[in-house]
C-alpha cells in the first residue's frame, strides 16, 4: 500500500510539472498582432479646413482601448519638418487627433500605435486642395506612398536610390551605466522591412570613439538592441541598415541624464 501511496503521488507530481511546464510555454507565446485601421475626414480637404486622422485599433477583431501610444505625423511633401500630435482614445479601439492645415499641396501622414507589445505604422499621402477662389495650380496632386522623406527626424542617410523609413523609440528615462533597449522600425515602401542587419553607432560630441551595439529583430521591421550610456550628455545615435543592395543610415539625437 505504501510503495502504491508513493507511485501514485510521484506520478501527480509529474504530471503537474508536465502541466506547469505547458502554461509557462503558453504564457511565453506571442499574441495575435495588433491591427490598425486608418480613415481621414473630410476625403476632399480644403486649405484652412481642421483634418481628423483617425485609427482604429484592435485584436482577434477585439477593440483595443489600453494602446500605449497612439500618434500622428505629418509633413508636407519635400519638406524635413514633421509635425507629430498625439491621438485620444475615443472608445471601442478609436484613436483621433485634429489638426488645421492652411497651406494647399501634397502631404503625407504616418500613424503610430504602440500597444501590448505590437508596434504598427503606416504612411498614407493625402491632398489639400486650394480655396475658390484662389490663383490656379496651386494643387498639387497627391504623392505616391513610399516617396518623400524619411519619416522622423534626423539627418537623412544614404540607400542607393531606395527610400527608408526610421521611427526610432528609445526607452523611457534611460539611465547611466544601466543596460537600456534601443527600438527603431524600419519600413520600405510601406511595408515593414524585415531580414535586414541592424546596427547601432552611438557617441557623445565630439568624441572620436565610438561603440556599437547589435540590434536583434523581434518583430516584423521591428529591431531592438540593449546600449549602455557610459555618462549624462547629448548623444548622437546613427541607425546603420543593410539588406541586400540597401545601405542606409540615419542619426538621431538623445540626452541622458
Amino acid at each position: 500500500m505504501k510503495r502504491t501511496m508513493i507511485l501514485l503521488l510521484s506520478m501527480l507530481m509529474l504530471l503537474l510539472a508536465a502541466c506547469g511546464k505547458e502554461n509557462d510555454q503558453q504564457a511565453l507565446l506571442p499574441g495575435s498582432p495588433v491591427e490598425a485601421a486608418f480613415t481621414l475626414e473630410p476625403k476632399e480637404l480644403v486649405a484652412g479646413d481642421t483634418v481628423t486622422f483617425s485609427v482604429k485599433v484592435t485584436q482577434d477583431g477585439q477593440p483595443v482601448d489600453d494602446a500605449k501610444e497612439v500618434k500622428f505625423e505629418w509633413w508636407k511633401d519635400g519638406q524635413e519638418k514633421h509635425e507629430t500630435i498625439p491621438a485620444a482614445l475615443q472608445g471601442d479601439g478609436v484613436y483621433t487627433a485634429q489638426q488645421t492645415i492652411s497651406e494647399p499641396g501634397s502631404y503625407f501622414v504616418y500613424y503610430h500605435v504602440t500597444a501590448r507589445d505590437f508596434h504598427n505604422m503606416q504612411k498614407t499621402p493625402f491632398t489639400v486642395n486650394s480655396k475658390a477662389g484662389d490663383t490656379p495650380g496651386a494643387t498639387s496632386s497627391a504623392p505616391q506612398a513610399g516617396t518623400g522623406q524619411s519619416h522622423d527626424h534626423g539627418a537623412a542617410g544614404h540607400a542607393n536610390a531606395e527610400t527608408v523609413d526610421y521611427h526610432f523609440s528609445p526607452a523611457d528615462n534611460i539611465q547611466v551605466v544601466t543596460p537600456a533597449a534601443l527600438t527603431v522600425h524600419l519600413m520600405k515602401d510601406n511595408k515593414a522591412l524585415d531580414k535586414a542587419t541592424v546596427k547601432f553607432e552611438f557617441w557623445q560630441g565630439n568624441d572620436v570613439k565610438h561603440s556599437f551595439a547589435d540590434a536583434t529583430e523581434t518583430a516584423a521591421g521591428q529591431y531592438v538592441g540593449n546600449v549602455q550610456f557610459p555618462t549624462a550628455g547629448d548623444y548622437t545615435v546613427k541607425v546603420h541598415v543593410e539588406k541586400g543592395d540597401i545601405h542606409d543610415h540615419k542619426d538621431f539625437s538623445l540626452s541622458i541624464k
